[in-house]
């Protein structure tokens, strides 16, 4: 009788261990993952896995610095293949583009990356040697090629920054010191990509081109990024009085730009090439370069196609605008239609006030970090209409759009990492207006 109750005590006993391991066991596998969910988010196209996981990072109380301490280590260790290679192939948007790179042999720090733009007839594989040569071994070279070399397309903008999220993906590249540089129709994309997309970049270099009157209302997107231009006096295709302007443009605004206008006439195409003699005074240029980092003041324009983020401000949605895009050999007939163009005009003034000045806006966001703004205390955000009277822009009354502390919020600085890639561009909240509801109040 004895021993049955011993044997009873003995089993009572085992199964209640049984039963603790076991809980203990799927407490072990049900255990909380941040790298594991943040990979999950950054690879997925699924928004309910998004939602999910991000109601999970607010149970768990995840912190923002937690989130950005792993998303500013993701690309630090990756090697990537060196030395000169081409005919390298890179698929985006279901369509498949060649490029060239050259990476050179020594270092493991990250370097600074050029991407070069060729002309009409040429190839990221006839490109990249020059230009190898030219950089001295201190920067890595990609030279994509596009049809025609049709820059100012946008399949070819896209695919352009595509390739340079890849090629960021595949290499220990300085992400503070990527420049964009183009001779020709290459020059046309510098412009075109460099001034809708002016914080991807730490300098622009157009060499022998230009653009039209009409694109260059866009150069006010160029306040914080310098440009560094070299056109020939004899250029036979692109006429210099289109640089002189560009120049005159950005000098008057005293905007970063450096004129470099030669004298040179080359046998194959007159004035149109980059003399060798440039080339020095150049890469000291880009040596002394970096990329511009949260600015306290933010300029843009833009048309219907172009919206979306200059640094920390976004253009929403605008007034009847303009759809400015060029056709190209993948969008010969591009969707294009007059109208206005808006330009958003943004100046930290302390850290916790904010000036806006817009004209032909409907709606923006500006976007904050602990750099910007201490989220402890109250953020004022003004905003005043700018107006065009008898061909003279005059600024509107200057009204209240939001005062009050902003909330930190997780969707902001996740969604914000997916689309750029990039652990320098990180904010924590934001703010949206929208100008016919929220102008809620006078300034005396």
């Amino acid at each position: 009788m004895l021993n049955m109750k011993i044997l009873k005590i003995f089993i009572i006993l085992f199964f209640s261990f049984s039963c603790s391991t076991g809980i203990e066991s799927s407490r072990k596998e049900n255990k909380f993952d941040l790298k594991s969910d943040i990979d999950l988010f950054l690879s997925t196209n699924d928004s309910d896995i998004e939602i999910k996981i991000l109601n999970r990072l607010k149970v768990q109380k995840v912190s923002h610095a937690s989130i950005k301490t792993l998303l500013t280590q993701r690309n630090s260790s990756i090697p990537g293949k060196r030395g000169l290679q081409k005919g390298l192939k890179f698929k985006t948007q279901g369509k498949d583009y060649s490029y060239a790179l050259y990476h050179p042999e020594k270092g493991n720090t990250p370097l600074p990356l050029v991407i070069v733009l060729h002309g009409m007839g040429g190839s990221g594989d006839n490109t990249v040697a020059k230009w190898a040569k030219r950089l001295n071994d201190e920067f890595i070279v990609l030279c994509p090629s596009y049809p025609m070399g049709a820059w100012w397309a946008r399949p070819a903008e896209d695919m352009v920054l595509a390739l340079l999220d890849h090629i960021r993906e595949q290499y220990n590249v300085d992400d503070n010191r990527v420049f964009l540089a183009g001779l020709s129709n290459g020059a046309i994309g510098v412009y075109t990509i460099g001034m809708f997309y002016p914080d991807r970049f730490a300098g622009l270099i157009p060499i022998a081109g230009s653009i039209t009157p009409r694109f260059m209302n866009f150069l006010i997107n160029l306040r914080n990024t310098p440009i560094y231009m070299i056109q020939g006096a004899h250029d036979p295709i692109f006429p210099i009085q289109l640089s002189r302007r560009v120049n005159k443009i950005l000098s008057d605004m005293h905007y970063p730009v450096v004129y470099r206008e030669h004298e040179e006439k080359g046998m194959a195409h007159g004035g149109h090439f980059l003399p060798e003699n440039e080339i020095p005074s150049l890469i000291e240029w880009i040596k002394k370069q970096k990329r511009s980092l949260n600015p306290s003041r933010v300029r843009m324009t833009r048309e219907n196609n172009h919206l979306g983020a200059i640094h920390w401000a976004r253009l929403n949605k605008g007034k009847n605008l303009a759809s400015l895009e060029l056709p190209g050999p993948e969008s010969p007939r591009p969707n294009n239609r007059n109208g206005k163009i808006a330009t958003l005009f943004v100046e930290r003034k302390e850290k916790n006030l904010f000036e806006v000045m817009g004209e032909n806006i409907v709606e923006y966001d500006l976007f904050f970090n602990t750099d910007t703004v201490d989220f402890e205390k109250i953020v004022t955000i003004t905003t005043q209409k700018i107006q065009n009277q008898n061909n003279k822009l005059v600024a509107g009354e200057k009204k209240i759009s939001y005062q009050n502390k902003i909330k930190k919020d997780l969707a902001v600085l996740l969604y914000g990492y997916k689309r750029f890639r990039d652990p320098h561009r990180l904010y924590d909240a934001k703010v949206n207006i929208l100008l016919e509801t929220t102008l809620v109040q006078s300034l005396p």
